[in-house]
């Protein structure tokens, strides 16, 4: 059984959605750093965003789970495809985990280090990617996986510290998450019709 290539359009939109909730929701939700909660205030806002986010990562982690376990014993057209499982289920679980935890408006900190690692791993297939040119468009691609690392890098100061400047700065390298998946995921849809 070979999974059909839009299965990874609808991936790579996906991860567009996932980013584009954590850059809004960052800016939207007022995160108190000293009491390592979201403010009251944004208490209807901040369910909507742990829904959002629970879906989206939901469905990213049985996604890459499905990449992972199904392409390497197939024969398939895009074998590297493979390389999207791991970072998707990864991402899908941090996503579920963060979703949970905003929904329960519990100390996000344990999130951001596991997300930290998750970023580490973007870091290191990046590499991979531009080192052996593992995709059709290896410098679009990496920077996808770099848009990923760097918020994730970012979350553990944003959560962690009360000077306002880690969030803004989170804010705008999930911004850029989103622009660079945008490209990846047009990309995908185009190349794929």
């Amino acid at each position: 059984m070979v999974l059909a290539n839009d299965f990874l359009d609808v991936i790579a939109w996906d991860v567009v959605i996932a980013a584009f909730l954590l850059a809004v929701g960052s800016l939207t939700l007022a995160y108190n750093p000293k009491e390592r909660r979201v403010d009251d205030q944004t208490a209807k806002i901040r369910l909507s965003f742990a829904i959002a986010t629970g879906a989206s990562g939901f469905y990213l982690f049985i996604s890459g789970l499905a990449i992972s376990l199904i392409w390497p014993f197939t024969i398939s057209s895009g074998v590297y495809n493979v390389l999207f499982g791991g970072i998707a289920t990864l991402g899908g679980l941090i996503l579920l985990a963060g979703s949970v935890a905003l929904a329960l408006n519990v100390d996000p900190r344990p999130i951001t280090y596991f997300a930290a690692i998750g970023g580490l791993y973007a870091l290191v297939d990046a590499y991979a990617i531009l080192r052996y040119r593992l995709t059709s468009s290896p410098v679009i691609a990496a920077l996808g996986y770099l848009g990923f690392a760097a918020p994730a890098l970012f979350s553990v100061p944003a959560a962690q510290f009360a000077d306002k400047r880690w969030r803004y700065l989170f804010a705008i390298f999930a911004f850029l998450f989103v622009a660079v998946w945008l490209i990846e995921a047009a990309t995908f849809t185009i190349d794929h019709l």
